[in-house]
């Protein structure tokens, strides 16, 4: 990191830069400045990725350097040096985007910690720099375009036209050819945090990777991306080639420079172009029955092209019915120091028979949680990974991930389960809905804000509140809001759009619609018969 100091002080720049190398060693170089012109020039000559500046310099004050800074379009990192009085300036200093400000005289801990904010900022920068280089290597190679759909064809199995076919190498049109798998377990977690929900950028960043690794070990390489599963990437390699040492080395280079978690699933036979298509298939189906240790050590390989399709042995079926009723009871008596210790014997299980896979732990969650709903009435938002490929890719195929799943899970059944219990005490859990609609039906509130809000599935709510009170939820906040605007309609001088606003209508059109159905009139039309009304009495 190099970093320019922009001080008119010499004791206050030699202080600095004593205090920065002592914080960070590894600071590549500093440089210094006394006056604002003076820096402007050293920013276009030295290009820092840092600028420690002053507020109050002769010629050009530090907020005047920073708004040419921004002119010119540069994002470079820069704490704000300034002294007691003059925290004007240091306001208008962060309005431009400064990272931190430091007061004199100097304290280790504040400046430390402002350096701190500064190399997250300049990560970020070379990130996004890196990110848009991406981008526009990806605009620009086009090319890769004109074979996709022909990869497309691969995957689905469809039969190539002769054009087709003479677009692929001619390894794979002429020899037998081994089959692999690529996933990127952390998928989800990589495109949320590192690559902004940019679906497109990171699977280019991914096959640029592959296709440069093939390149830089002299490999010839045939790969697509899946069709069902953006995690999932498909190669094919001569037969002739040795695997294990160039998969490895791949999967090394996903780890170290895109920072993905990945393993490889691999066919131990030799395949024609016409039999690729089952392979694949047959190989993204098992990572969901793969143990999942073997799927940490990054290669698995699979006699006949999958692994075994058998996600239970009946002891392991056994083990599972008989931790659902402990877990339940666990919850039920608000033992959550216990719940490590089941989850782990339950794993220890899997983990013995060589069946920890992700089919199995979600074979055992979907259990838990329907004895939990029943039993309890409660849900929870991991409650929506309905299927094994969402709850696959939301542990990242790693049974570690899977126990903590497990582990907040329950706990959180635990609290919730107390809160109900304690809830319970004082009155039913529909009365208690009913009681908060009755108070803040004025607010925005829907189904679904109650059951989450007294720990309840929508459905068990609806059908408890109906049971009790005849009317559904819903119906039951609509004729509180109505009533409500009945009565203001005949003691209240607002328009009738506030008085609609006032109960919770946020669009007049539905308000006045609902009105007219429960009571004949709309809402003007009512207030009229009731001024009318009173005027005759």
């Amino acid at each position: 990191m190099k970093v320019l100091i922009i001080e008119d002080e010499p004791k206050v720049r030699r202080a600095l830069k004593r205090l920065l190398l002592e914080i960070d060693p590894a600071i590549e170089s500093i440089r210094e400045a006394e006056t604002g012109v003076g820096g402007l020039d050293a920013v276009r000559n030295e290009e820092p990725d840092l600028i420690v500046l002053d507020m109050i310099m002769p010629v050009m004050n530090g907020n005047e350097l920073l708004e040419r800074l921004r002119e010119r379009k540069l994002d470079i990192p820069v704490i704000v040096v300034s002294g007691h009085n003059d925290f004007g300036y240091v306001k208008q200093a962060l309005a431009n985007e400064a990272v931190d400000y430091v007061l004199k005289p100097f304290d280790r801990e504040d400046v430390e910690a402002a350096l701190a904010k500064a190399k997250e900022r300049i990560g970020k920068n070379r990130f996004r720099e890196q990110t848009e280089r991406l981008w526009e290597e990806m605009k620009r190679e086009k090319s890769q375009l004109r074979l996709a759909s022909v990869l497309d064809n691969v995957y689905e199995g469809r039969k190539l036209s002769r054009e087709e076919t003479e677009r692929l190498p001619a390894f794979v049109r002429e020899d037998l050819c081994q089959v692999h798998v690529i996933a990127i377990a952390d998928y989800e977690y990589a495109l949320r945090e590192r690559f902004n929900k940019d679906k497109q950028l990171l699977n280019y960043a991914i096959g640029k990777l592959i296709a440069e690794h093939a390149e830089s070990v002299d490999l010839h390489l045939l790969f697509g991306p899946s069709g069902r599963y953006d995690w999932s990437y498909w190669l094919t390699v001569p037969a002739s080639v040795s695997s294990g040492e160039w998969v490895k080395e791949l999967l090394d280079a996903l780890g170290q420079v895109l920072k993905l978690k990945a393993f490889a699933l691999s066919d131990d036979l030799g395949r024609r172009i016409a039999d690729f298509s089952s392979a694949i298939a047959a190989l993204e189906d098992s990572a969901f029955y793969a143990d999942l240790r073997s799927l940490e050590l990054g290669t698995a390989i699979f006699p006949n092209g999958q692994a075994n399709r058998q996600a239970s042995s009946p002891e392991l079926l056994a083990a599972v019915d008989a931790f659902v009723p402990k877990a339940c009871h666990l919850i039920k008596h608000g033992l959550p120091f216990r719940i490590r210790g089941e989850l782990e014997r339950l794993f220890g299980a899997a983990t013995a028979s060589g069946r920890l896979s992700a089919m199995f732990l979600f074979q055992a969650w979907t259990l838990l949680l329907a004895r939990v709903e029943t039993e309890f009435g409660l849900r929870c938002a991991a409650d929506l990974l309905d299927g094994v490929e969402p709850f696959a890719t939301r542990i990242d195929f790693d049974g570690a991930r899977a126990l903590d799943l497990f582990e907040e899970t329950l706990q959180s059944f635990v609290t919730d389960a107390a809160y109900l219990a304690e809830s319970s005490t004082r009155g039913n859990r529909a009365l208690a809905v009913k009681e908060y609609i009755d108070i803040g039906f004025r607010e925005e509130m829907s189904l679904a804000d109650l059951a989450e809000r007294f720990f309840m599935s929508k459905e068990y709510l609806a059908s408890q509140f109906k049971r009790q009170f005849g009317v559904t939820v819903v119906r039951y906040i609509h004729t509180q809001r109505l009533d409500e605007a009945r009565r203001m309609l005949e003691e209240d001088d607002r328009s009738v759009s506030a008085i609609a606003s006032a109960v919770g209508y946020d669009h007049f059109s539905y308000f006045d619609k609902l009105f007219k159905r429960e009571y004949g009139r709309t809402p003007s039309e009512y207030r009229i018969n009731s001024t009318v009304r009173r005027e005759r009495s």
